[in-house]
């Protein structure tokens, strides 16, 4: 014969299922209530989420609670659940769960009559909340939260919902507890040290919880609430911690610290390209990912004498992205520098390496191609033209990149010199070259001038006889050239 119990949830599901479309709406209007009260505030609110109690969560809360010792009627549980529909508000820091609390108190601010703790806004009558407690409230785990319990008072019936206020990092943290300890029923010998490792991880996140907030009030100050300066603010730190944290091991693995800020701050831009995007929406979503992606990284070990492996042969799109590439892996196992790099950035980014590698070189010379003036050219040539023009002189850089072979190639400040100088050549070209047939004829000359105004910039020797042959080159050609100081100056060798 089966348990009374089993016969009394029975009961009480089947009457939850005839509740569905009602809890759902009631959960529909609350949560559009308060996204419409919360959005007009500056308390840190960012988002707002509901769910309605699932008959297994209800069945597992009736036996876990001993609710039919408690109740014994369905529809006294009713009355007493607290939580049929929870609505949780979301915020950037634990500072903003009281702000929007103290908010709520204080926009819900007209007795119930009948009801001892209950207020309500007369805005919405039917919305109402117990308010008298303290709060925030201590969880079973010792962990306190703001929970308020409220009621909807319906034509049909009153229905009990919970509202949660929660920061970032108490969403996280809280998500997995609950999966890990709260809802484990699984018997652990070691209970209680995973217990004690939660609380570790809880105050470690309340204090990147405090970080952040310090960083935030700073960006948001004087000069530095502008989006370019936050996302500049925000590369600087993520640098810094990606530094720091590398630095550690290369010190442990090789017994000795090189110098790779430069790289850090490359690999920044490459790895948060997307999450350093100017959307204040996202901003604080993406931030609390990269440092999460940056936490699992100081908990692994790094081996900075092993050879980096690549599962595959890469496959690059185009036959200048091929030059590079190909050059750089061949060369990312032979010097340190260029193995450092991409150590880095395999570590950080969660693909195989060579999936990585591929995405990393398109997004480099895209980078420069993109950064290349193609309208001046597409004003003399067709379309087709415009492209073989710029192809032919991003395989020249790629030529060239070889010649330097250095990581410092990678770096921004020395992209922005790179287009610089490309987008210098192709306006010379523009006021020179006014057909097809005259640039096939002398492009000899512009990608010369292109290659040797870059060899120049890292300082690399030319012999000077090949200077003196470019310049007599130009001066029977039919192109008015100005010649940069950096390039004569190898003629003085002579």
């Amino acid at each position: 014969m089966e348990l009374k119990l089993f016969g009394f949830i029975e009961e009480v599901l089947e009457e939850l299922e005839g509740m569905k479309g009602l809890l759902e709406e009631v959960s529909e209007e609350i949560e559009i209530f308060f996204e419409e009260l919360l959005c007009a505030t500056n308390k840190g609110y960012i988002n707002i989420n509901s769910r309605v109690k699932s008959k297994k969560s209800l069945k597992e809360k009736i036996i876990r609670n001993d609710y039919y010792q408690k109740y014994d009627t369905k529809e006294k549980l009713f009355d007493n659940i607290s939580d049929l529909i929870g609505i949780r508000l979301e915020c950037k820091f634990v500072q903003d769960e009281t702000e929007i609390y103290r908010f709520i108190k204080k926009h819900f601010n007209e007795k119930v009559e009948g009801l001892e703790d209950y207020y309500y806004n007369p805005s919405e009558p039917n919305i109402i909340f117990n308010l008298g407690g303290k709060q925030p409230k201590e969880q079973k785990n010792g962990v306190k939260m703001y929970r308020i319990d409220g009621k909807y008072l319906g034509g049909q019936k009153n229905i009990n919902f919970e509202i949660q206020i929660k920061s970032l990092v108490n969403i996280f943290w809280s998500e997995i507890e609950h999966k890990i300890i709260y809802k484990n029923y699984n018997y652990i010998i070691a209970d209680n040290f995973y217990k004690d490792i939660m609380k570790a991880i809880k105050n470690s996140l309340t204090t990147i919880d405090q970080q952040l907030l310090l960083i935030s009030n700073q960006i948001e100050t004087g000069e530095t609430n502008t989006l370019d300066k936050r996302e500049e603010q925000l590369e600087n730190l993520l640098s810094k911690i990606i530094y720091d944290i590398f630095a550690i091991r290369m010190k442990d693995s090789i017994g000795v610290l090189v110098d790779f800020r430069k790289s850090c701050e490359a690999i920044v831009k490459y790895v948060f390209r997307d999450a350093l995007e100017n959307n204040i929406d996202n901003y604080n979503h993406n931030l609390i990912t990269g440092f999460d992606r940056l936490k699992q990284i100081d908990q692994s070990s790094i081996d900075f004498k092993q050879k980096i492996i690549f599962e595959r042969e890469p496959i690059f799109e185009n036959e200048y992205t091929a030059i590079l590439g190909t050059h750089i892996k061949n060369y990312t196992n032979e010097e340190f520098q260029w193995c450092l790099f991409f150590r880095v950035l395999f570590a950080i980014e969660v693909d195989n390496n060579v999936g990585d590698f591929e995405t990393f070189i398109h997004y480099y010379t895209d980078k420069i191609y993109n950064k290349i003036a193609s309208n001046r050219l597409s004003s003399n040539f067709t379309v087709n033209e415009t492209k073989e023009i710029l192809e032919t002189i991003m395989i020249q850089f790629a030529t060239i990149f070889i010649k330097v072979n250095s990581v410092e190639l990678l770096y921004e400040n020395v992209i922005d010199q790179i287009t610089k100088i490309a987008n210098s050549v192709i306006d010379t070209l523009y006021k020179n070259i006014l057909t097809f047939e005259q640039w096939e004829e002398e492009k000899d000359i512009y990608l010369t001038l292109f290659e040797l105004r870059l060899v120049t910039l890292f300082n690399i020797d030319i012999k000077p006889e090949r200077v003196l042959d470019f310049l007599e080159r130009v001066r029977y050609s039919k192109s008015n050239i100005e010649m940069p100081k950096g390039i004569l100056k190898y003629i003085y060798k002579v």
